[in-house]
């Protein structure tokens, strides 16, 4: 039996290591919206397929075929891995991060 987009989407979330309040967060849905993605009680638009493979770098292609790669580029997911030790992290910290990030963007644009 072939997956279907709502099953690539919930292993995709899973590979991630990823809740679904999580990775619903990151994409910017509600979690019932994914839970109900993931159980096949709604259909996947191509606004939310969009959305998932521009905030995971995943392949496109293989999230509406399962044809090809899970992810683009990336062969080592560190984007992957950024987004998921950071979705792990208290506000505090994250907040911190972003400061963090910010900080060495303007020193880079600096140099």
């Amino acid at each position: 039996m072939n997956e279907t987009v709502n099953q690539r989407i919930r292993k995709l979330r899973k590979e991630l290591k990823l809740t679904q309040n999580e990775f619903s967060s990151v994409i910017t849905i509600s979690s019932g919206q994914l839970a109900c993605i993931e159980t096949e009680k709604r259909v996947v638009n191509d606004r939310t397929i969009k959305l998932i493979c521009d905030s995971f770098k995943t392949n496109s292609e293989w999230l509406r075929t399962g044809k090809g790669e899970i992810f683009v580029e990336d062969k080592d997911n560190r984007y992957n891995k950024i987004i998921a030790l950071y979705d792990t992290l208290k506000p505090k910290y994250q907040e911190f991060i972003l400061d963090a990030i910010n900080s060495f963007i303007k020193m880079q644009e600096n140099e």
